[in-house]
C-alpha cells in the first residue's frame, strides 16, 4: 500500500499551527504549586510525590500543611495536619511518614510530630514524640525507622534529638545519658539544639547531622556516629551547623551546611568524610550569596545535586541549585535553576528511580518560569515522535514526511510503538501531532 501527500493534502488543514518542539533539560513548575511555601518532598513507589511544609493551598486544591501531586493535579491527603510539615520519608510499601510540628490523633490520645499515609488515611505512631519538632526521617536496612529534629521525648520517655520506631514502639538512641541523643548547640546559633539529616552508612551505622556539641555525653559537634552500641565523632566534627548528608556511591559522606570548616581546615560549607578524614570539595560554596545549603541528593547515575540559596559552588556560577560529577569532580549548573529572589531558597530535593529531580522550598521561578511556586521538577523533553522531518518544529510539513515515511517503511513510521509500519500509525502520529512536544 502507498500513501500519496497530495491525495491526503486535505487532511493537512485539521492540523494547527506550527509549534516548537521542547528541547533540552530544565525545571518545570508542578501546576501552581503551593504556597506559602514547602519544606519537603518525597516521591511515592507509584511516582506520585508528597510535598509537605507551610501551605493550605496546592494548585487550586484546599489543603492542610500536606498534598501529593499525581503527576498531573494536586491531591489532598485526608483531613491533613493541624502545623507545619518539616519532613517526609517514603516507604518501600507505598506509605509516607510525615514529621513537624503537629499533633494528631485524638484530644484524649494524641499522637505528636509524626505521623504515617497508608494510602487511604494517616495512622498514629505510638504516641509519637514530643517538646519540640521532627525535622529528619530515615529508614534503615532493617526497616526500623529514624526520626531526628529538636524533640526531648518519644513515648513520653526522654529522647534528645533522635528517636528509634522499631514499628510497635519508640525508644532512645544511646546508653548513657537520661535521654541518649544530642545536647549543646554550636555558636553563634544557640537555640536550638536540633538534628537536621539522618543517613544510614552501607555498614550499618547511622549519621546524624545538626546543630548540637555534643551526642550521649561524648563530644561531637554538628555530626556524630552511632555505632549501634555508641556515639562517636566524626574527627574534629564541622565548625558549625550540619544541613544534609548523602552517601557517595565509593562509601564516602558527602556533608554541606552553615559551616567553614571541617577537621580544622576550611570546606566553606562542603565536606567529604572518607571514614578517617575530612577533605574540602574544591572551594565549597562561595560566591556573595553563600551561607544556605539545604539539601543534598545523589542523582542513580552517581552525580550529586545540591541545592538551597547561594550563586556559586567552587566558583561555578549557579542559580540556587547545582550537580557534581564525580568522574571529573567537577561542578555545574543544573538547568537555569531558581533565579534570584528575596527569600529564594530551595529547602529539599528527592530524586526518583529513573532520576527525575523534585525541589520543595520557598521561591517563584524555576526553570525561567514565574508559575513555579515552591515545587518544581527537573525534566528533559521526551523525544518528539511526531517530528518526523526532525527540524524542530511541528508542522504539517511532518505528515507529509510521516507519508515518505511510510512509502520507504523506514523506523519513523512507527508511530505507536509496535515495531511495525502499518496504516494505524497514520492515526497515532495525529495524536502525536495533537498531543505536541
Amino acid at each position: 500500500m502507498t500513501i500519496r501527500a497530495r491525495s491526503a493534502a486535505a487532511i493537512l488543514f485539521a492540523f494547527g499551527t506550527a509549534h516548537a518542539v521542547a528541547q533540552g533539560c530544565d525545571w518545570q513548575p508542578l501546576d501552581t504549586g503551593v504556597g506559602p511555601a514547602a519544606d519537603a518532598c518525597a516521591v511515592l513507589t507509584n511516582g506520585d510525590v508528597v510535598y509537605g511544609g507551610r501551605f493550605s493551598l496546592a494548585g487550586s486544591t484546599e489543603v492542610e500543611y500536606v498534598a501529593r501531586w499525581d503527576g498531573k493535579y494536586w491531591q489532598p491527603m485526608g483531613t491533613g495536619f493541624n502545623n507545619f510539615v518539616r519532613a517526609l520519608l517514603a516507604l518501600p510499601d507505598g506509605s509516607v511518614i510525615a514529621g513537624g510540628h503537629f499533633t494528631f490523633g485524638s484530644q484524649s490520645r494524641p499522637s505528636n510530630l509524626i505521623a504515617r499515609w497508608d494510602g487511604l488515611a494517616w495512622r498514629r505512631m505510638g504516641d509519637g514524640l514530643d517538646a519540640g519538632s521532627v525535622r529528619a526521617l530515615a529508614r534503615t536496612q532493617s526497616g526500623d525507622i529514624i526520626a531526628g529534629g529538636s524533640f526531648l521525648q518519644a513515648e513520653n520517655l526522654p529522647a534528645w534529638g533522635v528517636a528509634r520506631w522499631n514499628g510497635s514502639s519508640w525508644s532512645k538512641v544511646g546508653n548513657n545519658t537520661a535521654g541518649g541523643g544530642i545536647a549543646g548547640y554550636l555558636t553563634p546559633e544557640p537555640s536550638p539544639t536540633m538534628v537536621n539529616s539522618i543517613v544510614e552508612m552501607p555498614n550499618g551505622d547511622i549519621i546524624v547531622g545538626g546543630n548540637f556539641s555534643s551526642a550521649d555525653g561524648v563530644g561531637a559537634t554538628g555530626i556524630a556516629r552511632w555505632d549501634g552500641t555508641n556515639w562517636n565523632p566524626l574527627g574534629q566534627g564541622t565548625s558549625h551547623v550540619v544541613r544534609d548528608m548523602v552517601v557517595l556511591d565509593n562509601g564516602d559522606l558527602l556533608v554541606t551546611g552553615i559551616f567553614g570548616s571541617a577537621g580544622g581546615m576550611q570546606v566553606n560549607g562542603l565536606a567529604r568524610w572518607d571514614g578517617t578524614n575530612w577533605h574540602p570539595m574544591g572551594d565549597g560554596i562561595t560566591g556573595t550569596n553563600s551561607s544556605s545549603p539545604f539539601s543534598i541528593e545523589k542523582l542513580p547515575t552517581g552525580e550529586v545535586v545540591l541545592a538551597g540559596a547561594f550563586n556559586s559552588v567552587d566558583n561555578v556560577a549557579v542559580n540556587n541549585v547545582a550537580m557534581w560529577d564525580p568522574t571529573t569532580d567537577t561542578w555545574s549548573p543544573l538547568g537555569t535553576g531558581f533565579l534570584a529572589a528575596i527569600q529564594t531558597s530551595v529547602l529539599d530535593l528527592d530524586i526518583a528511580p529513573d532520576g527525575t529531580i523534585f525541589a520543595a522550598g520557598q521561591f517563584a521561578s524555576a526553570g525561567g518560569t514565574t508559575l513555579a511556586k515552591n515545587a518544581a521538577v527537573y525534566t528533559c523533553a521526551r523525544e518528539c515522535i511526531a517530528d518526523v522531518n526532525h527540524d524542530g518544529i511541528l508542522t504539517p510539513a511532518d505528515f507529509s514526511a510521516w507519508v515518505g515515511a511510510f512509502n520507504d517503511n523506514v523506523p519513523e513510521c512507527d508511530q505507536n510503538g509496535d515495531g511495525l509500519c502499518s496504516p494505524a500509525d497514520f492515526s497515532a502520529w495525529v495524536a502525536n501531532y495533537n498531543a505536541g512536544c
